[in-house]
């Protein structure tokens, strides 16, 4: 009597479970699938980008100009002395304070374009960083601030020895009182003792 189940009431409920463990189920394998596809075929790789050897010829530096998205005239690599920046363009010298501020830059914070090549040194240029342009936008030439520095140094230590000098300002005191003979150092009676 108890097997006397009715199978089209198991098969409902079979049906039923496997209907709702079979999506996720197979969404489980495409998710790994696809995960372990992305990080095994389609890395981000920084290849492109990196620089090549320094061309020796002009199709290989014409081929470097293409790379880097300039014009053949407006390409001129770093010159090759073995520090390894290969066909690397040579950048002018615009720290991020010496760009407009006011241009529509993509990424504003560091007035930079996407895409935009960026500066050998360019990590060590930025607002809060070294700005390779500081003398243009300086107020005073580099001369006047070192002798503006050496002039209050020297000028405030020559008014401290002169002062020093000619005004003694210190607490006066008496001579040093050394032991003597028949000398009374005390003030108190000596009927006490």
């Amino acid at each position: 009597m108890l097997w006397n189940i009715d199978i089209n009431l198991v098969n409902w409920c079979l049906l039923f479970l496997f209907s709702m463990a079979l999506p996720r189920f197979i969404n489980g394998m495409v998710r790994t699938k696809a995960i372990y596809t992305v990080s095994s075929r389609n890395v981000v790789s920084h290849e492109p980008w990196k620089p090549g050897p320094y061309p020796k010829t002009e199709e290989e530096r014409l081929a470097a100009a293409k790379k880097y998205g300039l014009l053949p005239e407006e390409y001129e690599p770093y010159p090759d002395d073995g520090l390894g920046y290969g066909d690397y363009p040579k950048l002018p010298d615009i720290g991020q304070d010496h760009k407009s501020e006011y241009y529509p830059w993509d990424c504003a914070e560091h007035n930079r374009n996407f895409g935009e090549i960026m500066h050998v040194n360019s990590d060590k240029w930025g607002s809060d960083k070294a700005n390779p342009n500081a003398d243009e936008n300086a107020r005073f030439p580099a001369w006047q601030k070192l002798l503006a520095l050496f002039g209050t140094v020297f000028g405030l230590g020559g008014l401290m020895l002169t002062g020093d000098y000619w005004c003694k300002t210190y607490r006066p005191y008496m001579p040093k009182q050394w032991p003597q003979e028949g000398v009374k150092y005390y003030t108190y009676s000596d009927k006490y003792f």
